[in-house]
């Protein structure tokens, strides 16, 4: 019997391996139950394939859970517990030591301290919805011990959510595009728009087809935009302001903008031979 097709972005399967719970749905030669591990690092690249001169596929924040199905030669192959994408990460960037989740960080990006002294050298760098594991709520000087044994400040993390992704977005503006990124540090269309809505406690797919074909009702033609709605374009995606301004993270500016909606329709118009609206959508935020 054939078997369907499955997205590799989204699926752990090669044909030496693949994750046991796709045993009935695709073939390898051996399948694994997969180990978990959590990221150490405030930022690990994925890779789709186990090369540092890859293109990114995406970041992996710290405190992200990875469940791992190889480790060999210094990469792990696996897959994240939080959107589901498949990919390579360096070994040397997770962790066995696992932690439970208490809060987020809810700034853009903050430090994590050896001790609770801001005049101490920083151990790494955290970015928003980042995950960490507060071990104690009593402050220190204004910081909180994780489980791990470092130190945090404490306004600079959450356990709330916003409550709209727009606002959210917002506090990425001229922020650096990068090609596969999820931070301040550099992000790009659909990774702002992942991370808007993990912001206000809802979780969606990593790419922008993901996005589309996951999330919101398609407006009729004949439908005004308003705040919210996202903008789909061939391989791209952005955040409506209100009925005329769209937010995005562009490779046209080389950073996230506010550009009028028309105009980018007639950029991508010139980068491609399809229709350059894929369509316009409207999310409800109770999904």
């Amino acid at each position: 019997m054939a078997k369907k097709t499955l997205d590799t972005r989204l699926h752990a399967f090669r044909s030496d391996i693949a994750d046991i719970s796709l045993k009935n749905k695709v073939t390898a030669k051996k399948y694994i139950t997969g180990k978990k591990y959590q990221m150490a690092r405030g930022i690990t690249k994925l890779f789709r394939k186990p090369d540092q001169q890859a293109v990114t596929a995406s970041q992996l924040l710290y405190g992200e859970y990875f469940n791992v199905f190889e480790i060999k030669e210094g990469w792990a192959w696996g897959q994240s517990l939080k959107d589901g994408y498949v990919g390579y990460c360096a070994v040397d960037c997770l962790t066995l030591d696992l932690h439970q989740t208490t809060h987020h960080v809810s700034a853009l990006s903050t430090h994590i301290y050896p001790k609770p002294d801001l005049k101490s050298h920083p151990v790494d760098q955290l970015y928003m919805m980042s995950d960490v594991s507060v071990v104690d709520e009593n402050q220190k000087d204004g910081f909180l011990p994780l489980a791990d044994g470092n130190w945090i400040y404490a306004t600079h993390i959450a356990k709330d959510y916003g409550v709209d992704p727009v606002s959210e977005a917002l506090k990425f503006l001229y922020t650096p595009y990068l090609w596969g990124g999820r931070s301040n540090a550099g992000i790009d269309c659909s990774g702002l728009i992942q991370i808007a809505f993990a912001s206000i406690g809802i979780q969606i797919s990593r790419d922008a087809d993901l996005q589309e074909l996951e999330i919101g009702i398609t407006l009729d033609d004949n439908e005004v935009p308003i705040h919210g709605d996202l903008a789909f374009f061939p391989g791209h995606v952005g955040i409506m302001l209100d009925d005329m301004h769209l937010l995005h993270a562009n490779a046209h500016h080389m950073r996230v903008s506010i550009d009028p909606l028309h105009e980018v329709i007639d950029v991508v118009s010139f980068q491609t031979n399809k229709p350059p609206l894929t369509c316009i959508k409207r999310v409800s935020l109770c999904l």
